[in-house]
């Protein structure tokens, strides 16, 4: 039975009508009246496949999720209406932010995205004997809405029911390689990266690695108890001290996806953070990453973000519903965060700090990198080096890796301390115009001030 109000039809009879629209044409592909078909509203916009299959064009040139990634393994081939040009979308891609270069592995630059609009897809699968039809459908919701509303179907006859449901769940199933998806963009592999990778300070095993580890073993407790199994980390401290690095272990260790936003680009709202939470509420378990947040939120001064601290206030808390999250945010300074951020309990369960390393952090970092350095002149270097960050280190191990390359010969003594020197030079002479890039003063003693 139909209903209408004000002139507007409910939402079936909407998309029956324009399914109605291309019925002797659905009919033909899959040869059964429309009658004995089903139409299957799901969240896949599967008719992109069309934009491959059947324009030819190269996987980098479209706009790709998952399960449409999933499905080209499933087709053999895709046909669409004879004289009915189908109708794309092309979107420009925004330059990716600083975490795709600590996070994903280098790809060409992508300048935009084609989106299959309309125009239904009839899709031959190598498991069904009969084909499937994909949609993209528009409509409008009700009197009371200000935009178009959109969904997609699959029509299968209804002898294909249980194969195309198994199809479903099948695009559906988890990825288990994390990856880390921004804004709308697709998702992109990331360099591999385990705890063991990491020289971790004592109070981050406890706070941070032991923590997150055993939360996941606690689901079943989480969940007997009816509290929500989720999990909210605030991670601190100057740039270059693994930050992101222990975000990176903490996604391969369980096979987590990464959700991030581009919290500085003017064009962000309210918006596209309710996007984020939605993607990664498809895909949980998940995580969800801040960076920057105290640029963000200031306790004091000018938001540098288009989204409000009240909209993110709420989806925070909102998110405690939100079975299988993880919420990940970075600062540098927490004391610079605005305080509404961390006044309510269960937004960050644990505040972690990752401070330049201390003594015997460095001594074990160098030690990592099997130089081939003298006891003593790796004590200098480790005096030398204090109030570096973890960053820095690198660097200076790298300055005495270039210093032995150009004799031909391995990492000495003399190459290590000649590299933490020049590296202290380099950044007490920058200091002069800038002091960031986490370094800090010296005291007597060689360690931080």
């Amino acid at each position: 039975m139909e209903f209408r109000l004000h002139n507007y039809a409910t939402r079936p009879v909407l998309l029956r009508s324009a399914i109605e629209a291309e019925k002797a044409w659905i009919e033909a592909r899959l040869r059964a009246p429309l009658a004995e078909t089903v139409i299957i509203e799901t969240r896949h916009r599967l008719a992109q496949i069309g934009v491959e299959r059947i324009l030819g064009l190269e996987e980098d040139q479209v706009s790709s999720p998952r399960s449409v990634r999933r499905l080209r393994s499933f087709v053999h081939s895709a046909e669409i209406p004879s004289g009915q040009p189908p109708l794309l979308g092309f979107s420009k891609e925004s330059p990716t932010p600083s975490y795709s270069a600590l996070f994903q592995e280098s790809e060409k630059e992508k300048l935009g995205r084609v989106e299959w609009q309309d125009c239904p897809v009839a899709l031959t699968l190598h498991s069904l004997p009969y084909p499937i039809v994909a949609m993209n459908l528009y409509y409008q919701a009700g009197p009371n809405s200000d935009c178009e509303s959109a969904t997609s179907v699959l029509i299968a006859r209804r002898d294909s029911i249980e194969p195309v449901v198994r199809l479903l769940k099948a695009l559906d199933s988890r990825e288990t390689t994390p990856t880390l998806t921004i804004g709308q963009g697709r998702p992109r592999k990331i360099a591999a990266c385990g705890w063991e990778d990491l020289v971790l300070d004592p109070s981050i095993v406890s706070l941070l690695r032991n923590d997150f580890e055993s939360f996941w073993e606690r689901e079943s407790w989480f969940r007997e108890r009816h509290l929500p199994f989720r999990r909210g980390y605030l991670l601190h401290g100057p740039p270059g001290n693994g930050k992101s690095t222990a975000v990176r272990a903490m996604m391969f260790s369980r096979g987590l996806s990464a959700f991030t936003m581009r919290l500085f680009e003017p064009q962000t709202s309210d918006i596209d953070l309710d996007n984020l939470f939605e993607a990664a509420l498809a895909e949980r378990p998940a995580m969800i990453l801040f960076e920057d947040l105290d640029r963000a939120f200031p306790r004091h001064g000018e938001s540098r973000t288009q989204v409000s601290l009240q909209h993110m206030l709420n989806s925070l808390d909102g998110v405690a519903t939100g079975e299988g999250l993880i919420i990940v945010a970075t600062a540098n300074e927490p004391a610079a965060l605005d305080p509404a951020i961390l006044r309510r309990p269960g937004r960050f369960d644990r505040v972690v700090r990752f401070p330049n390393p201390s003594r015997e952090l460095r001594q074990k970092y160098f030690l990592s990198m099997n130089l081939n350095v003298a006891p003593a002149a790796l004590d200098q270097a480790v005096i030398d080096s204090g109030g570096f960050s973890f960053a820095q280190l690198r660097e200076a191990t790298i300055l005495a890796a270039q210093f032995a390359f150009e004799r031909k010969q391995d990492v000495c003594s003399d190459d290590l301390l000649q590299g933490v020197h020049l590296l202290r030079e380099t950044m007490t002479h920058g200091s002069l115009y800038s002091n960031a890039a986490g370094f800090t003063a010296v005291a007597q003693d060689g360690e931080a001030a």
